[in-house]
């Protein structure tokens, strides 16, 4: 049973297949750095043991599914460079354990939810250059943990 799935610097392209949903025991899916496009399937959301999740710099569209929010286990999240639009899923308040949330060079708009502030192990809240409006939630403040806050180049009041 594959446990790490690490194919990040390639010249990988196409969509990522939905069927990576069936591979329940990986705890690292790395496809970084490819020239994937596509969305990115509902199915990764069935990874329940999942703890790193990069897809970052890759050519993917549409909206980051409200199905990641199901990886609890998740401490790793790289979205980044990925051409992502939407906002950011309110589903993303159950990631508990996150460490690292990297959502930068996306097309996300919206304002940046509260529930960020109940992301208590947050080191890394990476959010540079989207379409992001309204005001940083006061309560980041308070994640005692949190060593970078990068949310420049967006549209915040």
């Amino acid at each position: 049973s594959l446990n790490v799935l690490h194919l990040g610097d390639n010249s990988l392209n196409g969509y990522i297949p939905s069927s990576l949903g069936n591979l329940s025991n990986l705890s690292v899916l790395g496809l970084y750095s490819n020239q994937l496009s596509g969305s990115i399937p509902v199915e990764i959301g069935y990874l329940r043991s999942l703890n790193v999740l990069h897809l970052g710099n890759n050519s993917l569209n549409g909206s980051i599914p409200e199905e990641i929010g199901n990886l609890r286990s998740l401490t790793y999240l790289n979205l980044g460079k990925s051409s992502l639009n939407g906002s950011i899923p309110a589903s993303f308040g159950n990631l508990r354990n996150l460490k690292n949330m990297i959502l930068n060079d996306n097309n996300l708009i919206g304002e940046i939810p509260s529930f960020v502030c109940n992301l208590t192990s947050l080191e890394v809240l990476y959010m540079p250059r989207n379409n992001l409006k309204g005001k940083a939630p006061q309560c980041l403040g308070n994640i005692s943990g949190l060593k970078v806050l990068m949310m420049s180049h967006n549209n915040l009041s």
